[in-house]
């Protein structure tokens, strides 16, 4: 009997947190709506190194900050990151800035509030120059308590990594640990992610019984991924539309599809890179080609350049991948996760080891010199990553947590 209750508590150990880590926590709304628009193009002269000027050093002392096609965010030392919306203020010509800030290892977060007065904030949009940027204003915590904080400009990015672009990709397209804001694998994901420090997503590719791609982790309907509901089964049972009007994620959102994803993407984001992790349902391949075709040639349309490519992360997929030799004839790009001798017998541009591998040092340096990049996942502790970072050789990482990776390259010398 006693064994028998000890497996049922670990068991309902298992279900409990099974469940709570896919809890919602929905990051708070902000609105503007009193400023005027300005475009990311500009903003993006902000990127530096800021160091905490004045005030509470609750979210950290140093800070890298990015700016993504609608947002400035900072990302902290301490794990804390604030993701802000701008506008030029129509009353008095101040760049205000309003968002929130969260930790990365749990659902912690607050508001904060930024002003750059009239003479500073026209100064920098119409050069540019930072080196004197002081943002003065305030936090205010979950519990409504709150406290000034001012950062100021510190220094640049070092050469390397302004001249090495490095490839940071959202693990299920959101940060799928402490209570996210979003669904993995959802519109959402795609349309707030690059404001986490991203420039890629991984999302995870299914298809329908009418062979619709769509992005699912899980072969099965189920409640880890979606509200309970009365309908069950494998995704591959229901055509697209059915799952689209009937299914819901967790937060609401509904099954996206391929192309509604990579266009959304190439539309509204600024992210490069798209890595479609597949997952083995029979003619993928094939229902994949014409779909990522059609987000190529749109993103040629609208002159954006992005990297779309398929994973094959187990030897079903390659033989899926071998059997439909179209996909390869395309030239559309591809990642194996299996062996870089592979990635290399199969024609892929990248190589994806897991980062339980080591830094493979002397295959990294071999794949560069055949022009393959190399991508570890999914690399979420701390330390590894700091390591990872300093002394490897890789082109990226996957991540839960973006703000260390974002944090120690954008910071390494």
């Amino acid at each position: 009997m006693r064994g028998r209750n000890a497996y049922i508590y670990i068991v309902a150990l298992f279900l409990f947190y099974s469940c709570s880590k896919n809890q919602i926590t929905p990051q708070p709304s902000v609105n503007l709506d009193n400023t005027y628009f300005i475009s990311h193009s500009s903003m993006k002269k902000m990127e530096a190194i800021y160091a905490l000027n004045s005030g509470t050093n609750a979210l950290g002392t140093n800070f890298v900050c990015k700016v993504s096609k609608y947002r400035v965010s900072f990302f902290g030392n301490d794990g804390y990151f604030m993701i802000l919306k701008y506008g030029l203020d129509k009353t008095d010509s101040s760049l205000d800035f309003s968002g929130f800030f969260r930790y990365s290892q749990n659902a912690n977060q607050g508001l904060v509030d930024f002003n750059l007065p009239k003479a500073e904030a026209l100064a920098f949009l119409q050069t540019g120059d930072i080196s004197n940027l002081t943002l003065n204003g305030n936090i205010t915590a979950g519990d409504g308590t709150t406290a000034p904080i001012s950062l100021k400009f510190s220094k640049l990015f070092s050469d390397y990594a302004r001249n090495n672009p490095f490839e940071i990709y959202a693990h299920h397209g959101v940060q799928t640990t402490a209570n996210p804001p979003f669904a993995e694998n959802s519109i959402n994901g795609v349309l707030n992610d690059e404001d986490y420090g991203v420039n890629g997503m991984e999302m995870d590719v299914h298809l329908t019984k009418d062979k619709v791609p769509v992005f699912h982790h899980d072969k099965n309907i189920n409640i880890r991924l979606e509200k309970k509901g009365p309908i069950s089964g494998n995704l591959d049972q229901f055509n697209f539309k059915f799952l689209e009007t009937y299914i819901e994620l967790i937060d609401g959102q509904r099954i996206p599809s391929l192309d509604e994803v990579a266009t959304k993407f190439i539309d509204s984001t600024t992210m490069t890179y798209l890595w479609m992790d597949v997952k083995g349902d029979d003619s993928v391949f094939e229902s994949m080609l014409p779909v990522v075709q059609k987000a190529y040639a749109h993103a040629a349309a609208v002159g954006r350049t992005v990297v779309i490519y398929a994973d094959l992360p187990s030897t079903t997929v390659l033989g899926q991948f071998q059997s439909f030799p179209a996909y390869r004839d395309s030239g559309l790009p591809t990642m194996c996760e299996l062996s870089l001798q592979d990635a290399i017998d199969n024609g892929s541009t990248r190589f994806g080891p897991r980062y339980s591998l080591g830094l493979l040092l002397s295959e990294v340096q071999e794949a560069h010199s055949l022009g393959i990049k190399v991508i570890s996942w999914t690399l979420n502790d701390k330390t590894l990553i700091h390591n990872y970072i300093q002394n490897g050789q890789f082109d990226g990482f996957i991540s839960d947590y973006p703000c260390f990776v974002v944090y120690d390259f954008y910071t390494m010398k």
